[in-house]
């Protein structure tokens, strides 16, 4: 396996920041209500290992629009998307060696790798190009809220260019239900590394450092 450091990133501002409109406390119940909001084609937000995400049924083109739309977005930055399981990532997303490795030593935690993508339908729904980014996150809540889903667009809760909430009295972009677990765990974001064949470079770092990924 091959590694490239970090070149830089880019940041965009601006962005809708409206209130959510249903918040409940995060538990069984509370994730089957949101699950089923999310088969319908709602937008939710919800406490993740990192950050408060807001995220949708990947499937859903008009959720995925009206996620660009909330967080000010530009339509050439693709949404990331959480996964149940390894399972579930291997079914829309082809995993080398050294994706495993990574899997291995970093799901579920805070890892976004972006891979070949397999699945058409999600090429489609989410205007991707043969490439998704995606990862296993640990937690509580969202580990409830994809037992519930499988697959969900998982990008953090806030308008472009402004820092991802660590708490539920941050949050502040329009959603249709927010589930509410306290402050969250993390604080950074993930880090995101690209991996094409074996070689794996780092597009953002997050929660794991460089040294970290260095297997």
């Amino acid at each position: 396996m091959t590694y490239t450091g970090l070149a830089g990133k880019q940041i965009n501002l601006g962005g809708p920041c409206v209130a959510y409109v249903n918040r409940i406390p995060c538990g069984p119940q509370a994730a089957a209500k949101a699950a089923g909001l999310i088969g319908k084609g709602a937008v939710a937000v919800f406490p993740t290992d990192t950050v408060y995400g807001l995220g949708c049924d990947p499937y859903s083109d008009m959720a995925v629009r009206r996620i660009y739309r909330i967080k000010g977005r530009e339509l050439s930055k693709p949404l990331p998307v959480l996964a149940s399981s390894r399972r579930e990532v291997e079914r829309i997303a082809s995993m080398g060696t050294a994706a495993k490795e990574l899997a291995d030593k970093f799901w579920p935690g805070p890892l976004t790798m972006v891979l070949d993508l397999r699945d058409p339908a999600l090429e489609s729904s989410m205007g991707l190009n043969g490439r998704i980014a995606v990862r296993i996150p640990s937690g509580r809540c969202i580990g409830m809220l994809l037992e519930r889903c499988s697959l969900l667009v998982g990008t953090s809760a806030n308008p472009s260019g402004v820092a991802p909430p660590t708490d539920p009295d941050s949050v502040s972009v329009d959603c249709d239900i927010m589930l509410d677990g306290g402050t969250t765990s993390g604080g950074l974001e993930s880090t995101i590394v690209d991996i094409c064949g074996e070689k794996v470079s780092v597009m953002r770092l997050g929660a794991v450092s460089e040294e970290e990924l260095r297997l």
